[in-house]
């Protein structure tokens, strides 16, 4: 609980300090020329990481068990949040746009913390004797982690669009270029893209009900989200898709997704 708690505040504070670093002087930019940052970027990332580092240990604590690994729900959320919250922190001094889904990731992981430490439950596997299980789960949760950063990318990139059509985006330093975000968004996708497709092959290979039953609905939403991401990637490289094209296939992909990683799971 002590971790829990302390990654909670570090994520609060990292949020605070944040919102002096961008927030406080891109309002302050609709009044003067030059803008000077309240707090340093470095101070954000330090605190952040602080954070990611409280809330790695609180999710091996609920994870491990002596029995095995304890993949319920709520471990699994906590564990996703902190992958997207290790991944947005690190690219944090390199890329200057991650600032809005770095804000909604921190929220997330203090609700997950939050929800993993008081709701109870058993879901034991036994990762360690299955290499190849351990190689397909860790790839499907990363490639997932990059998709949701992507669906926030998306988010982003829809409004600066809509503020540039009605002409009512004022200058501000600290206001991500609409070209660089949108870079940004296809790097992600292609490379969640490319891990995605590593877990369907990995997954095929190595699980061998993978295509039984009671597990064939994870096969074919994952197989439609994959399509769907297909589509994404072409529209925006060949077409130049912007704004509700690519937001509507962004979240049609992440539901699939979903669906495909947690529709079966309860507590």
């Amino acid at each position: 609980m002590l971790f829990a708690i302390l990654a909670m505040v570090g994520y609060l504070a990292a949020l605070h300090l944040g919102a002096l670093a961008w927030i406080v002087p891109m309002r302050n930019g609709d009044h003067q020329t030059e803008v000077t940052p309240k707090v340093s970027l470095k101070v954000v990332w330090l605190v952040g990481l602080i954070a990611c580092v409280c809330h790695f240990i609180n999710v091996s604590q609920h994870l491990i068990d002596q029995n095995g690994q304890n993949f319920t729900l709520a471990n699994v959320a906590s564990l996703m949040s902190l992958m997207m919250s290790l991944l947005a922190t690190l690219a944090l001094p390199k890329w200057k746009t991650i600032w809005f889904p770095l804000s909604v990731i921190y929220i997330l992981s203090i609700v997950c913390i939050g929800v993993s430490s008081f709701v109870s439950g058993s879901f034991i596997k036994q990762l360690a004797e299955d290499i190849g299980l351990l190689f397909h789960l860790a790839i499907a949760l990363f490639s997932y982690a990059l998709f949701f950063i992507a669906l926030l990318y998306a988010f982003q990139l829809k409004w600066l669009d809509y503020r540039l059509k009605q002409k009512t985006m004022r200058f501000s330093p600290v206001l991500p270029p609409l070209m660089t975000v949108e870079r940004h968004f296809f790097n992600l996708t292609l490379v969640a893209q490319g891990l995605l497709t590593i877990a369907l092959i990995s997954g095929m290979i190595y699980l061998h009900n993978f295509f039984a039953p009671e597990q064939i609905h994870k096969a074919i939403f994952s197989f439609m989200a994959w399509i769907v991401y297909n589509f994404l990637l072409l529209g925006q490289w060949k077409l130049h898709w912007r704004g509700n094209r690519v937001l509507i296939y962004s979240i049609s992909g992440m539901m699939l997704l979903t669906i495909a990683y947690f529709g079966s799971r309860v507590l």
